[in-house]
Protein backbone atom coordinates (compact mmCIF):
# COMPACT_ATOMS: atom_id res chain seq x y z
CA UNK A 1 0.00 0.00 0.00
CA UNK A 2 1.44 3.35 -1.05
CA UNK A 3 0.44 6.78 0.11
CA UNK A 4 0.37 9.72 -2.24
CA UNK A 5 2.40 12.75 -1.31
CA UNK A 6 1.31 16.05 -2.84
CA UNK A 7 4.08 17.76 -4.75
CA UNK A 8 5.48 21.03 -3.50
CA UNK A 9 7.57 23.29 -5.70
CA UNK A 10 10.11 25.73 -4.33
CA UNK A 11 11.45 28.22 -6.88
CA UNK A 12 14.36 30.57 -6.38
CA UNK A 13 17.29 32.32 -8.01
CA UNK A 14 20.92 31.69 -7.22
CA UNK A 15 23.12 33.89 -9.34
CA UNK A 16 21.86 33.55 -12.92
CA UNK A 17 20.23 30.15 -12.21
CA UNK A 18 16.60 29.36 -11.60
CA UNK A 19 16.39 26.58 -9.03
CA UNK A 20 13.26 24.41 -8.87
CA UNK A 21 13.19 22.06 -5.87
CA UNK A 22 10.50 19.41 -6.10
CA UNK A 23 9.22 17.46 -3.12
CA UNK A 24 6.66 14.63 -3.24
CA UNK A 25 4.98 12.84 -6.13
CA UNK A 26 5.76 14.26 -9.60
CA UNK A 27 2.86 12.70 -11.47
CA UNK A 28 -0.21 13.41 -13.57
CA UNK A 29 -1.77 15.41 -10.76
CA UNK A 30 1.17 17.80 -10.40
CA UNK A 31 2.79 17.86 -13.85
CA UNK A 32 0.85 20.81 -15.29
CA UNK A 33 1.58 22.98 -12.26
CA UNK A 34 5.32 22.22 -12.47
CA UNK A 35 5.34 23.00 -16.20
CA UNK A 36 3.48 26.29 -15.76
CA UNK A 37 5.36 27.59 -12.72
CA UNK A 38 8.83 26.66 -13.96
CA UNK A 39 8.13 28.02 -17.46
CA UNK A 40 7.13 31.39 -15.96
CA UNK A 41 10.27 31.42 -13.80
CA UNK A 42 12.48 30.94 -16.88
CA UNK A 43 11.69 34.52 -17.90
CA UNK A 44 13.84 35.69 -14.97
CA UNK A 45 17.15 34.91 -16.69
CA UNK A 46 18.43 35.04 -20.24
CA UNK A 47 19.62 32.70 -21.48
CA UNK A 48 17.66 30.47 -19.11
CA UNK A 49 19.80 28.42 -16.73
CA UNK A 50 17.70 25.89 -14.83
CA UNK A 51 18.43 23.35 -12.12
CA UNK A 52 15.63 20.97 -11.21
CA UNK A 53 16.42 19.33 -7.88
CA UNK A 54 14.58 16.02 -7.60
CA UNK A 55 16.26 14.72 -4.44
CA UNK A 56 12.97 14.75 -2.52
CA UNK A 57 10.80 13.37 -5.34
CA UNK A 58 9.34 10.07 -4.22
CA UNK A 59 7.51 9.14 -7.45
CA UNK A 60 7.89 10.31 -11.05
CA UNK A 61 5.57 8.97 -13.74
CA UNK A 62 5.33 9.50 -17.49
CA UNK A 63 3.58 12.85 -16.98
CA UNK A 64 6.52 14.09 -14.93
CA UNK A 65 8.98 12.83 -17.53
CA UNK A 66 7.01 14.58 -20.26
CA UNK A 67 7.23 17.89 -18.40
CA UNK A 68 10.99 17.49 -17.94
CA UNK A 69 11.44 16.85 -21.68
CA UNK A 70 9.23 19.87 -22.46
CA UNK A 71 11.29 22.10 -20.14
CA UNK A 72 14.56 20.80 -21.59
CA UNK A 73 13.39 21.66 -25.11
CA UNK A 74 12.16 25.12 -24.03
CA UNK A 75 15.43 25.93 -22.25
CA UNK A 76 17.72 24.72 -25.03
CA UNK A 77 15.62 26.44 -27.73
CA UNK A 78 16.30 29.71 -25.87
CA UNK A 79 20.04 29.02 -25.77
CA UNK A 80 20.08 27.94 -22.13
CA UNK A 81 20.95 24.84 -20.12
CA UNK A 82 18.96 22.56 -17.84
CA UNK A 83 20.58 20.29 -15.27
CA UNK A 84 18.74 17.74 -13.15
CA UNK A 85 20.04 16.84 -9.72
CA UNK A 86 19.46 14.42 -6.90
CA UNK A 87 17.87 11.52 -8.76
CA UNK A 88 17.58 8.58 -6.42
CA UNK A 89 15.77 5.29 -5.94
CA UNK A 90 12.86 4.69 -8.26
CA UNK A 91 13.40 7.95 -10.16
CA UNK A 92 16.99 7.03 -10.97
CA UNK A 93 15.84 3.59 -12.13
CA UNK A 94 13.09 5.13 -14.28
CA UNK A 95 15.60 7.41 -16.02
CA UNK A 96 17.90 4.45 -16.68
CA UNK A 97 15.23 2.17 -18.18
CA UNK A 98 13.85 4.97 -20.39
CA UNK A 99 17.38 6.07 -21.45
CA UNK A 100 16.57 9.60 -20.30
CA UNK A 101 19.74 9.45 -18.22
CA UNK A 102 21.51 9.83 -21.61
CA UNK A 103 19.26 12.72 -22.72
CA UNK A 104 19.54 14.89 -19.60
CA UNK A 105 22.61 16.33 -17.90
CA UNK A 106 22.31 14.91 -14.37
CA UNK A 107 24.39 15.88 -11.34
CA UNK A 108 24.39 14.13 -7.97
CA UNK A 109 23.49 17.27 -5.99
CA UNK A 110 21.83 20.62 -6.65
CA UNK A 111 24.93 22.34 -5.27
CA UNK A 112 27.14 20.76 -7.97
CA UNK A 113 24.65 21.67 -10.70
CA UNK A 114 24.35 25.27 -9.48
CA UNK A 115 28.14 25.64 -9.21
CA UNK A 116 28.56 24.35 -12.77
CA UNK A 117 26.04 26.79 -14.22
CA UNK A 118 27.47 29.68 -12.19
CA UNK A 119 31.03 29.18 -13.47
CA UNK A 120 32.26 32.25 -15.35
CA UNK A 121 32.39 31.65 -19.07
CA UNK A 122 30.22 28.55 -18.82
CA UNK A 123 27.97 29.45 -21.69
CA UNK A 124 25.47 27.04 -23.17
CA UNK A 125 26.70 24.98 -26.11
CA UNK A 126 26.09 26.47 -29.54
CA UNK A 127 23.22 24.64 -31.19
CA UNK A 128 22.63 26.81 -34.26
Amino acid sequence: MTSEQALSISLGLQGPCVIARLTGDFDFGSAAEVRDRVTKALDLTQPPLLVIDMQAVSVCDSSGLSVLVYLHKAVTASGGRLLLSGLNGRCKHLFAITALDKFFDIRSTAELAIAELNEPGNSPPFTG
